[in-house]
């Protein structure tokens, strides 16, 4: 059998543990806050602008696509403007 000094030491040992681990998951929790931050801030397809060379204004990356394409198009179907 365990003396209450036992128990006592043993109890305070477990206490210690939760302590520690509870500091882990605030620490874990805050990093995590942080990356959803910082993906939220990435841009996205519809948030990226180009400005072509000779372009008035910018394009965002679907319209810069867009006229790729039809550029291609025009070309491999033998239509120039």
């Amino acid at each position: 059998m365990l003396t209450n000094e036992e128990i006592a030491l043993l109890l305070k040992d477990n206490e210690e543990s939760h302590v520690l681990i509870n500091e882990m998951f605030v620490k874990i929790a805050t990093r995590l806050k942080d990356i959803e931050e910082a993906i939220g801030n990435l841009p996205t397809p519809d948030k990226t602008y180009y400005k072509p060379v000779g372009g008035a204004d910018h394009i965002t990356l679907k319209e810069n696509l867009d006229n790729i394409y039809s550029r291609l198009n025009e070309l491999e179907n033998g239509m120039h403007k």
